[in-house]
């Protein structure tokens, strides 16, 4: 019986010290809870106050980064939300449909500007479609952010688009994008095989760094360029009627 006793003690001890921990890890989430409500309190406070310069763009900065569990309580520094950069994002935002694509190197973006933006395939690869709504261009800026700081601003009218949609639907033409369509040089493959696909250059709005908030506006920027060879792409596709 007196033999048991240390056994039973050393088990005891134990399960007494993994409560202790459970019970330290459950004040700690605790505490989290409990500093986040209170930065939320103290931010909402700042907001209602009527001299408040507080914008939209900080409030949703604010809770972009509340959600990260290593929150220190620091705004983060992106760019994306200042006016200059909105304004060059949507100017002509009822006539276009916008494309972003993130890049990690400027050269590569001067060269975009200088020579046109390469695809493989599928235009969607490398593109993300945006339209005019805050909450979704955060969204998506987070979900790509993390491939470069410089973003090509691609930009294409809708009616050339919805024009060139309409006749792929006509010909019922398969796994053929518009994008596809709107080239102008012939695509080639690359050393993995892959088809690789030339956006005109005019379609090319510019750049901006979302760190530093800087622009790089392309001087031969038309979103209504049109060019013969769009036409030739899409004459391609007809039936031969001989």
């Amino acid at each position: 019986m007196i033999s048991l006793l240390p056994n039973f003690s050393f088990n005891i001890s134990g399960e007494y010290i993994l409560i202790f921990f459970l019970f330290i890890y459950i004040i700690y989430l605790q505490l989290q809870i409990a500093r986040k409500n209170n930065l939320l309190k103290s931010f909402y406070d700042k907001v209602d106050k009527p001299d408040s310069k507080l914008e939209k763009k900080d409030i949703i900065r604010f809770l972009e980064n509340i959600k990260n569990p290593e929150f220190s309580g620091i705004v983060t520094k992106d760019r994306l939300l200042d006016k200059k950069i909105r304004n060059f994002l949507f100017e002509n935002d009822d006539n276009i449909k916008l494309f972003l694509h993130y890049t990690a190197s400027e050269d590569v973006a001067n060269k975009i500007l200088k020579e046109g933006f390469h695809f493989v395939n599928s235009f969607y690869k490398t593109a993300e479609y945006i339209y005019n709504d805050e909450l979704y261009l955060v969204h998506r800026h987070h979900e790509h952010k993390q491939f470069g700081k410089y973003v090509i601003l691609i930009c294409i009218s809708k009616d050339i688009y919805t024009r060139y949609s309409n006749e792929l639907s006509n010909l019922k033409a398969k796994n053929i994008a518009v994008e596809q369509i709107l080239t102008e040089t012939p695509p080639y493959v690359d050393e993995n095989s892959d088809e690789i696909y030339t956006f005109p250059k005019q379609f090319i709005k510019g750049y901006f760094n979302y760190m530093e908030g800087t622009i790089v506006k392309n001087p031969e920027f038309d979103f209504n360029y049109i060019s013969e060879v769009f036409n030739e792409n899409m004459d391609k596709l007809k039936p031969d009627k001989n």
